[in-house]
């Protein structure tokens, strides 16, 4: 090892504690400028609970493994939790365009749909032939069956009752 004359430190110990007063000091300055630009990020959004009755039309378990083939690329089922689409929880009979935290397309945002399982359906089937700037670009699902499996899978997500916010002030 070697050994910089007069210095406490080796050369590694040296290396890794210069690297480490500047790493600190550049997280230093990332946090200050977050906190000076007034920016704030939005926190996570949910959607109310659901009290629909679950979608029968279809399966339910078999719907979730359509979900996992062919939506989970792009959407999650944790609220927060935001991919290229939304989060999915609770999306049945919810407000199209309503979570917060996700930033939808000027189509969506102006479509005022609520997702039922005939929206959800012809949404599913081919979201560029239903409404023409919607960000969705997934391949369109054909099978009415394998729709009406995700629709029934997605109408059982969302019935626990979201989180409540804490009180800051206690």
């Amino acid at each position: 090892m070697l050994n910089f004359k007069g210095a406490k430190m080796n050369a590694p110990s040296l290396v890794a504690t210069s690297f480490g007063k500047r790493l600190s000091g550049l997280l230093l300055i990332s946090f200050m400028a977050v906190l000076s630009s007034g920016c704030t990020p939005t926190p996570p959004d949910h959607r109310a609970q659901v009290t629909a009755p679950v979608y029968e039309s279809g399966d339910a378990r078999n719907g979730e493994k359509l979900y996992e083939e062919l939506c989970s690329q792009c959407h999650t089922l944790r609220p927060g939790s935001n991919k290229k689409g939304p989060q999915l929880v609770g999306v049945y009979m919810a407000p199209s365009a309503q979570l917060k935290d996700y930033k939808y397309s000027e189509a969506m945002e102006q479509a005022n749909w609520v997702w039922d399982a005939d929206t959800l359906d012809s949404y599913i089937e081919d979201p560029e032939a239903v409404l023409a700037d919607t960000r969705m670009l997934s391949d369109p699902v054909p099978s009415a069956e394998d729709r009406q499996d995700i629709i029934a899978y997605l109408s059982t997500l969302g019935r626990e009752a979201p989180p409540v916010a804490e009180d800051e002030n206690k």
